[in-house]
This record gives structure tokens, sequence and C-alpha cells, in this order.
């Protein structure tokens, strides 16, 4: 699929990729760990700052499935028009 990629196409959907790999695998690691990274404090879990710990992940996830929305939009108005 990706041979028959415009240049154009792939250098406005990298930046969404990357995004979309980066943020989805931070996503995965702060769920399998249980805790999340407090700045100025360090790595903590779940239960000791729970606030952060899900508006990390709901952050993460928003970014993931946004940034795999916009892959899948530019995909489908690039084959369909």
């Amino acid at each position: 699929m990706l041979e028959n990629l415009d240049n154009g196409v792939f250098w406005s959907i990298l930046g969404n990729l990357i995004g979309l790999i980066f943020c989805g695998g931070y996503a995965i690691y702060t769920f399998l760990r249980q805790g999340t990274h407090v700045r100025g404090i360090g790595w903590k879990s779940k239960k000791d700052y729970p606030k952060s710990y899900y508006f990390t992940l709901g952050t993460l996830v928003f970014i993931s499935l946004f940034s795999l929305a916009s892959i899948i939009f530019r995909l489908y108005t690039y084959y369909i028009r």
C-alpha cells in the first residue's frame, strides 16, 4: 500500500503516524504499568495519583484516536477523489 502513495500524501500523514505510534505506545505502557509520570515527582502509581493517571491516559488515547482518524480521512479522500 505504501508503494502506491503519492509523496505528498506520505508526508501529510507522517506526523499523524508518529503521533499514533508514540502516543498509543505510551498509553499502552502506562496502562500496563498502572502508573504515570508526575512532573517534579517521578513515576507514581494509579493508586497514589489517580487524577494524573486518568488525565494522561485519556489525553494519549484521544491523540491516538484523532491521529488514526486523520490518517484514514486523508487516505480516503486521496483514493476516492
